[in-house]
């Protein structure tokens, strides 16, 4: 019980000082391929915070790709999805990071950390037609349960079995429980959003 009033504190304190917002997002163009990165995710400390009580971290970017129309609204014209995880592992003392596609690294450093989620995503992604386009990422960063972050796991690795049994009650039971001390909390969400310079094709 102390554990948990112990995070709840915590989570309420970071919640407070989430206002401070900075971390950025950026979509580049090379070669006419979108390329992805997101900067400082980590610069305020809270989100470290949360990973050391427990509470993993999921990336989840959305690319879209948009062709410009000068009478109407923009065409949205395709989109693609994708996440990362990164997690404090307290037995070994350092923090893992699960890329998409379950590639996965470990970092005794927080620095080490932050520099490893700057690395930036080339996305296959481009419109078969005509036209004046732009690419829109949005970077949700937000927090997983324990049975949330294997799930997630196992999806990066591209199993898309649960990692428990859904007829568990016990465990639906702790899910429940954290997800409920993460709303109390007001745990703290993180959202960018970025655009690229319009391309033709």
């Amino acid at each position: 019980m102390r554990r948990g009033i112990s995070v709840l504190a915590l989570l309420c304190g970071l919640a407070a000082s989430a206002a401070a917002q900075d971390a950025s997002l950026t979509v580049t163009l090379q070669n006419g391929v979108p390329r992805v990165q997101a900067a400082d995710l980590l610069a305020n400390g809270k989100f470290i915070g949360l990973m050391r009580s427990g509470f993993p971290l999921r990336l989840h970017y959305r690319l879209e790709v948009w062709r410009t129309r000068s009478s109407w609204f923009d065409d949205h014209i395709n989109e693609t999805a994708w996440d990362a995880v990164a997690h404090y592992d307290p037995l070994a003392d350092d923090f893992v990071f699960v890329r998409s596609g379950g590639t996965s690294a470990r970092y005794a450093r927080v620095e080490a950390l932050a520099q490893a989620m700057q690395l930036p995503y080339k996305v296959t992604l481009s419109p078969k037609a005509t036209g004046s386009f732009y690419y829109l990422c949005r970077l949700e960063v937000s927090t997983l349960n324990d049975t949330d972050l294997q799930e997630v796991e196992q999806w990066l690795k591209g199993e898309v079995t649960p990692a428990v049994g859904r007829g568990d009650l016990t465990n639906a039971m702790v899910r429940g429980a954290q997800r409920l001390l993460v709303r109390i909390a007001g745990l703290p969400r993180l959202t960018l959003e970025a655009r690229s310079e319009a391309f033709r094709r």
